[in-house]
């Protein structure tokens, strides 16, 4: 049962769908909010749902509630703190009636501390995390995003998680229980790889920390963009040699990728020369058979007949959608479809 508006939660309870569930959706009176703002999306996390619009401050519309709960394995709600106690389903009444039940909240920053009544959205959340802070070009301001919320989807991912995790749980105890996932949290987690690495640095600005050597988008002669992520050392003698660079293969302030990017300006600008001099295509055929981890940059558009990534696209309501990315095999199968 799924009481959450927009995309965090009902991301979560589509996933969950698409895993077999079967998920009725409570929206307000008038139906979620995204319907108006983003039909696409709503129609992408309201499929394979049962739809009720109830009023929750009505007393019919309370009453509808609570047996539709009897019957639910898990209830998911996306209320800032507090809400759900006003309105008669909070965690703790639900647990006293329900024992068995699973029940997930998915707010802004949590229940506890002085932000739990904040209003927020992905850029907040972001923001509040430190992962903002990280977007953008090294020197330059952080976009708004990173052209997904993620933030959001981030705590629809971890939201599924922790549900199939209590669910496990209650196979063994017996008994469901209560948890939430904050979706500042969310996003501070899904920077922890960065906030390690910004500890053991010492704490670099933004430029020092997030110049990458030979780690970047690169314009080639006919506009279109390749990206190029050469870490590790053999990567980067492969490319030095395949454009002929062998110079920069040579220069001993660039041994090591932490070398490459301390110097990030002199390794990135040379190969930004190099790339403009021909198309994208001449890069993808030399780079690819030297072995190197280069790629074109595909807009939404080129995806459907990219050879990889169609396979995990297909058709849906309203347009395309994406496969799980998962599959469920045999030991016996070891790749192919």
């Amino acid at each position: 049962m799924d009481l959450s508006l927009l995309i965090p939660g009902p991301w979560a309870t589509t996933m969950l769908a698409e895993l077999g569930a079967a998920v009725i959706h409570i929206e307000p009176p008038g139906g979620d909010p995204l319907r108006r703002m983003m039909p696409g999306s709503y129609d992408l996390v309201s499929r394979d749902k049962v739809v009720l619009e109830l009023d929750l401050k009505s007393s019919a519309g309370h009453d509808e509630l609570w047996s539709i709960i009897a019957t639910a394995d898990v209830l998911v709600e996306g209320f800032r703190p507090g809400t759900a106690d006003r309105l008669g389903f909070g965690p703790r009444e639900m647990g006293r009636e329900y024992p068995r039940l699973i029940y997930c909240s998915i707010n802004g920053y949590g229940s506890d501390g002085p932000y739990r009544d904040r209003p927020g959205h992905d850029i907040n959340y972001l923001a509040a995390s430190g992962v903002l802070s990280l977007s953008g070009q090294p020197d330059g301001r952080p976009y708004p995003g990173a052209g997904v919320p993620l933030a959001d989807l981030a705590g629809s991912l971890f939201a599924t998680q922790a549900i199939l995790a209590a669910l496990l749980m209650r196979d063994k105890t017996g008994i469901g229980g209560y948890f939430e996932v904050p979706l500042a949290a969310s996003a501070l987690k899904i920077g922890e790889p960065r906030l390690v690495e910004y500890e053991e640095q010492g704490r670099p600005d933004k430029k020092e920390m997030m110049s990458r050597g030979a780690y970047d988008t690169f314009r080639c002669r006919d506009g279109a963009w390749i990206a190029v992520g050469c870490i590790e050392d053999h990567f980067w003698s492969r490319l030095c040699t395949a454009i002929g660079c062998v110079d920069l293969l040579n220069d001993q302030r660039l041994t090591s990728y932490a070398d490459r990017c301390a110097h990030s300006d002199v390794v990135n600008g040379r190969l930004a020369e190099v790339f403009a001099d021909a198309d994208r295509a001449r890069w993808l055929d030399l780079l690819s058979t030297a072995d190197v981890p280069v790629t074109a940059v595909a807009d939404f558009a080129d995806i459907g007949d990219d050879i990889q990534m169609s396979r995990w696209l297909h058709e849906g309501p309203g347009g395309r959608r994406v496969s799980l990315p998962y599959d469920f095999r045999d030991f016996s199968v070891q790749g192919g479809s």
